[in-house]
């Protein structure tokens, strides 16, 4: 099969692999759609996650490997222990890698197991025409929701997730700093969640139009302070909830003084350098920090709200590539004009139909 390979910096090669077998639990899903995550575009000109010398703590896997943990497909192949699954079902799969026997795994939050991992990062991921994943990890994409649609499902659930971490935000103001998939993601959980208000802070007028037409606020930080602007928008409140989706020393200090005392900050970037945290601030008025992690089922709640139209999950959609031109088109393009896109998703050559919708 073809698939992107990971070899080191700005060295992603397209190749010839041998299609996967899967597993006793394990599907092997014929890739559809897949999208770039953020993450993958971090590896792109890292390492930072993907190991080089030491192997993965879960998987013993190191450098070389497959990228990729969004995607679409249908059922190729099942296991001999799965059941329930037939070939051509519609299927996304959450990307997480873990051991299943640690106290996290045994309750349900696999997410954060001890030995986490990801596709495409621990072992190998979806960029490619072929990917295996556990059967309980896996998700039907229902009626009225197309592939291309489910290739985005992942980021909102990563969005649903943090959401419902923060409990009942219902009535209260959320700040977002961020205009990424991930910050979106963000807005929508909040929104959806029941958020009085949701302020989305970007540096630009690129998304405005997106997060106005879907019920939210934008405030663009090279035209206004930010502090003034919350101080007005809240009408002194300051933010209940404040997202930071980013990953960056900056806008982790942002956050601080436009969350309430007693409020919360809710961390969703992913840092390359260890940040410094204002702890003095935070403390004096018991502002707390919060963290999120991927999800665990909330993709089939982000299914449930594109279906019902909730989410114009094509509208997240800024750019389609082929995988052949995912170097090019995908990573560089995301590297040298990364404010205009939100998603951009690789069309595998030989994938199904993209506009159909599935029953």
């Amino acid at each position: 099969m073809k698939a992107a390979v990971w070899h080191g910096y700005k060295d992603v090669r397209i190749e010839e692999v041998p299609i996967p077998v899967p597993g006793p639990d394990q599907l092997l899903i014929r890739v559809d759609y897949a999208g770039i995550c953020g993450t993958d575009r971090h590896e792109y000109v890292g390492p930072n996650f993907i190991p080089t010398e030491k192997p993965h703590r879960l998987t013993g896997r190191t450098a070389p490997l497959i990228m990729g943990h969004e995607f679409s497909g249908t059922v190729e192949y099942a296991g001999e222990n799965v059941k329930g699954f037939t070939k051509g079902e519609a299927v996304t799969a959450n990307g997480t890698l873990a051991c299943g026997i640690c106290e996290m795994c045994e309750g349900g939050r696999y997410n954060i197991c001890r030995k986490l991992g990801f596709m495409g990062v621990g072992d190998d991921g979806c960029f490619a025409e072929y990917v295996v994943a556990k059967a309980d990890q896996v998700f039907r994409i229902p009626q009225g929701v197309t592939q291309r649609q489910a290739a985005v499902a992942e980021p909102l659930a990563c969005g649903i997730h943090a959401a419902n971490l923060i409990g009942d935000i219902k009535g209260k103001r959320a700040v977002v700093i961020g205009t990424g998939i991930i910050g979106i993601g963000a807005f929508y959980g909040a929104r959806l969640a029941g958020a009085k208000e949701v302020l989305v802070v970007g540096r630009n007028e690129n998304k405005r139009a997106l997060i106005e037409a879907n019920g939210g606020r934008y405030v663009n930080t090279a035209q206004n302070d930010l502090n003034d602007f919350v101080e007005e928008w809240s009408g002194g409140r300051l933010a209940d909830v404040v997202y930071e989706c980013v990953g960056s020393q900056e806008t982790l200090d942002a956050c601080i003084p436009i969350c309430k005392p007693g409020g919360i900050i809710m961390v969703m970037g992913v840092f390359e350098t260890p940040p410094v945290l204002d702890m003095n601030t935070l403390q004096e008025a018991e502002r707390r920090i919060f963290t999120s992690q991927a999800h665990v089922h909330e993709i089939s709640t982000a299914f449930e709200h594109i279906a019902r139209g909730d989410i114009d999950a094509d509208a997240l959609i800024t750019k389609e590539v082929e995988l052949d031109d995912l170097v090019e088109e995908g990573f560089e393009e995301l590297i040298k004009n990364a404010s205009r896109h939100i998603k951009v998703v690789i069309r595998i050559p030989s994938g199904a139909e993209s506009e159909e919708s599935h029953a």
